[in-house]
């Protein structure tokens, strides 16, 4: 009876792996076709660019036909962004709706659920999440208010000085959308981007590292930078948030490391300037190797705690996946 529900409960769910499974190793099913993988890789891309130039083009148009100043004005290739509330709103969004669009893009193409990238437990773990969120919170609130103090014009708070409408409206803007902003990346680079390089072999060990290094090539590719310091400061981010969900089995972690990176500094520099300039531009790379230690002690604190909690980074989808935490 025992092998009989077993077969029936395959054939209910031939989309999933058979067998215990890594995350970054999940879309390499009984019916795995490698150009799925492809097609993911291709698509999440341009996923972003159509949602983030639709919102943030959007806009601006609106803004300039009914003269209502939302947007402030930019030189073209100079690696400067100012981000207004306005701006700062529509590019979270934008860039949240990856979320959607990633567990869609699993579904269709490789016919998982989205529950399956919360985790290789087919939930999102908030105990997990919670528990990382208690540590690093009160950490990345003294890191971001020490590093913005110190280096305020990286920090992008040398706009006009902060209000107290401008403020309200900035920290609640970035409190709300930030989180949703770093989530956005995660579910589609550590998430999708990596089961789909990850997928196109059986081997482990090759498999983790193109999971680890590929989708962070282009994660760091696309924020357009120019300082050789800045790369290696979001290579490590992305490297950062890729061996959190290599190691814990899910991509919870990640995101809680990502949000609260993000959203605390933005509410930071919200206390200092109504407006925050994200400068890719060279020359400023240094002060951002605070930054880089900070992640790269993160991921592996959370390696040695994941260890210690004996917190398992693969599972049997078809065997009730255990969890343990």
């Amino acid at each position: 009876m025992q092998r009989h529900d077993r077969h029936a409960n395959l054939y209910r769910r031939p989309a999933l792996p058979s067998g215990p499974t890594e995350y970054h190793q999940f879309l390499r099913t009984p019916g795995y076709r490698w150009w799925k993988a492809v097609l993911a890789i291709v698509l999440i891309p341009v996923a972003y660019v159509v949602s983030t130039l639709t919102l943030t083009w959007g806009l601006t148009v609106v803004s300039e036909s009914l003269g209502l100043g939302l947007v402030p004005p930019e030189t073209p290739g100079d690696g400067v962004v100012t981000m207004n509330p306005a701006r700062l709103l529509a590019s979270n969004l934008a860039i949240g709706l990856l979320i959607p669009v990633s567990l869609g893009l699993q579904r269709l193409l490789f016919g998982q659920p989205g529950r399956w990238m919360h985790s290789v437990h087919g939930r999102f773990r908030w105990k997990l999440a919670l528990t990382l969120a208690g540590v690093l919170v009160p950490v990345w609130i003294v890191y971001g208010i020490v590093w913005t103090i110190l280096n305020p014009e990286v920090a992008g708070v040398n706009g006009p000085p902060a209000t107290l409408v401008g403020t309200i409206v900035l920290f609640v803007i970035a409190l709300l959308t930030s989180p949703l902003q770093a989530a956005g990346e995660e579910y589609a680079a550590r998430g999708l981007l990596a089961r789909s390089f990850g997928s196109f072999t059986t081997q482990r060990t090759v498999a983790l590292l193109l999971a680890l290094l590929a989708p962070n090539l282009m994660f760091t590719v696309v924020h357009g930078l120019a300082d050789p310091l800045l790369v290696v400061y979001t290579f490590s981010v992305g490297l950062a948030c890729a061996v959190i969900t290599w190691r814990t089995g899910g991509i919870e972690g990640a995101v809680v490391l990502h949000a609260v990176n993000n959203t605390i500094l933005f509410l930071v520099a919200s206390f200092f300037s109504s407006e925050i300039t994200i400068d890719r531009s060279s020359g400023h790379g240094e002060v951002m190797l605070p930054g880089t230690l900070l992640m790269l002690l993160t991921a592996a604190g959370v390696w040695l705690w994941a260890q210690r909690r004996d917190i398992s980074r693969s599972a049997d989808p078809n065997s009730g996946h255990p969890t343990n935490e």
